[in-house]
């Protein structure tokens, strides 16, 4: 609440009585001053504590608390508003000024005092008062628009977490798992699994460049497209004899996308993705790679295979060529798609995890759970790269499909 603009509640420290009065008279001849009374600075401390005081004009040689000690212990309290402070002292030594401005003073007066220059110091501490109380204004204004602005972040994050896999998908031979942790409230990050046909998973992996809010949104219109691709055409193309459909080829998806989202507006902003289906029988499967991380392959006797064919991301430019890049899964092996947050998590040292980390890490953890796999993953990129103010440095998500 901003100043009253006729009146400021001014607090008088003197243990004389009658310089009290004197001065309180001159103020109130002067404006419409509202004048409270101290006669010691614990009984200005006790006022301070139950009064809205504006400033504080204050004697410093005082019995008890003197009025720098006052000043001292004014500005180490919480109080919720800016308090103006002159001290009123007849020291006139460079090392008592120093040791009243780091007490917290504002202005200093000579007794005797000049009431014409009082005036004049009254002036400037009440333009110092407005433009503190402008400021709270402004700041108050500005938290309450921080506190919408993350509500809003709040509620985007839980639309776009709806857009994530409920649970894990289990059919026939083949188990889908998958850890998403945005960097921020909203991610660039999307992945998913779903059932194309009684005989086929579909898997998408996409990190949108950058952070934040737009990267979430184009996360999320993805996310959409290709959550509706079995029934719009796109996923799924109409054909006249049985089965009445086949299932476009993973490259033809991508080049479609990429010609839909290209670097311009509204979107002017790049993906980079991994998509493909497989078989949830026989572990074959195809995939197409647009820029993203290597799709690894961990099979069932350790062996590491990286798939490294690929292309541009989608957006670049509009006549990218994508593969088409077959894959077999065998009992026991798994294949595993993330995003680069990973590999790029950096440390306190400027360190990044890195690939041969990673790998480490999951020929290491083969052989255990897949869930409690991406479970320690997760621990071990938190340990490594979560700084306390920011957090982790970028999105992070896994998608896992294993074969039995």
């Amino acid at each position: 609440m901003m100043l009253d603009t006729n009146q400021l509640n001014i607090l008088i420290v003197d243990d004389s009585t009658s310089y009290r009065r004197l001065l309180a008279r001159h103020l109130q001849s002067w404006d419409n001053y509202h004048i409270v009374e101290a006669e010691d600075g614990s009984q200005a401390l006790a006022i301070l504590n139950t009064q809205k005081i504006d400033m504080v004009i204050s004697d410093w040689e005082m019995p008890g608390l003197n009025g720098e000690q006052l000043c001292r212990k004014l500005r180490d309290s919480a109080l919720p508003h800016y308090i103006y402070f002159i001290l009123l002292t007849s020291r006139v030594s460079e090392d008592d000024l120093v040791l009243g401005m780091e007490a917290g003073a504002d202005d200093f007066l000579t007794k005797p005092i000049n009431h014409a220059e009082l005036r004049v110091r009254m002036r400037a501490g009440e333009r110092v008062l407005r433009l503190q109380e402008t400021l709270a204004d402004k700041n108050r204004h500005l938290l309450d628009a921080y506190a919408r602005i993350e509500n809003d972040l709040k509620a985007a994050a839980q639309v776009q977490q709806s857009l994530l896999p409920q649970h894990t998908l289990k059919q026939a031979r083949c188990q889908c798992q998958w850890f998403f942790q945005p960097s921020q409230y909203v991610s660039g990050d999307m992945l998913s699994f779903f059932m194309l046909d009684e005989h086929h998973i579909g898997f998408y992996s996409v990190d949108v460049a950058g952070h934040g809010v737009k990267s979430a949104m184009l996360s999320v219109s993805l996310s959409r497209i290709l959550s509706h691709g079995s029934t719009n055409g796109l996923l799924k193309k109409r054909m006249s004899t049985p089965p009445y459909y086949y299932l476009t080829p993973p490259a033809h998806v991508v080049a479609e996308l990429n010609q839909q989202f290209q670097m311009s507006e509204p979107h002017n902003i790049y993906f980079t993705m991994v998509y493909g289906f497989v078989n949830t029988t026989t572990g074959e499967g195809v995939l197409t790679r647009a820029g993203h991380p290597f799709p690894v392959i961990i099979r069932g006797d350790g062996y590491i295979d990286m798939i490294e064919t690929g292309s541009l991301p989608v957006g670049f430019m509009p006549d990218t060529q994508y593969d088409n890049t077959p894959f077999q899964l065998s009992p026991n092996s798994r294949l595993y798609l993330y995003t680069d947050g990973i590999v790029e998590c950096e440390n306190g040292e400027q360190q990044i995890y890195g690939e041969s980390n990673l790998l480490n890490f999951l020929s290491k953890h083969h052989h255990h759970d897949v869930g409690q796999c991406l479970v320690d993953l997760q621990q071990e990129l938190y340990a490594w790269g979560h700084h306390p103010q920011k957090g982790l440095y970028d999105d992070i998500s896994m998608l896992v499909i294993s074969m039995s």
